[in-house]
């Protein structure tokens, strides 16, 4: 299977008080020529979508317009979690009517972890989307006191999909 991995894309940034969205946008029609000329099976965004939990407008709108390019007009579907700058529960807004045109975005970890399901000639390969999650969060989620770290929460997380592995 072919994918194209990234991550910290930070739509929306300001360095010294100067956009950093121009920039950003030449760099997302740079990856949807990569995307056109590779034809993976998958994009997967790894976190931090957005520079902060309240991105501006103008990020927002840019990010919509290159994720329905992606998913729409090329027919790739975009695997994405959120990241510690982004705001779980606004990037979560839709995941759920989004997934059926191939856009699966979780924000918020569950104590399921989602699976993504995706073939290719050679078969299935589950995809399985962990947002960015505080240790506490984790340790108040599974109920288990002795996650205290990222380490642990990951730990734990990984022991979870394991048990519903075929």
């Amino acid at each position: 299977m072919k994918f194209i991995h990234t991550a910290d894309w930070h739509i929306g940034k300001i360095v010294n008080e100067f956009s950093m969205l121009e920039d950003q946008e030449f760099i997302l029609n740079e990856l949807i020529k990569l995307i056109v000329e590779e034809k993976p099976d998958a994009l997967i965004i790894a976190g931090d979508l957005y520079d902060r939990s309240v991105p501006p407008a103008d990020g927002v709108e840019l990010l919509d317009k290159f994720l329905s390019k992606i998913v729409v007009d090329l027919k790739v579907p975009i695997l994405a979690v959120s990241g510690n700058h982004d705001s779980p529960e606004r990037l979560s807004f839709g995941s759920s009517l989004l997934k059926n045109s191939g856009l699966h975005i979780e924000g918020l970890l569950g104590k399921e972890i989602t699976k993504v399901p995706l073939k290719d000639e050679y078969g299935t390969v589950n995809f399985y989307l962990v947002p960015y999650t505080d240790p506490a969060y984790i340790r108040e989620l599974y109920e288990d006191s002795s996650i205290k770290t990222h380490e642990d929460g990951a730990k734990k997380i990984i022991e979870n999909i394991e048990t519903k592995l075929d």
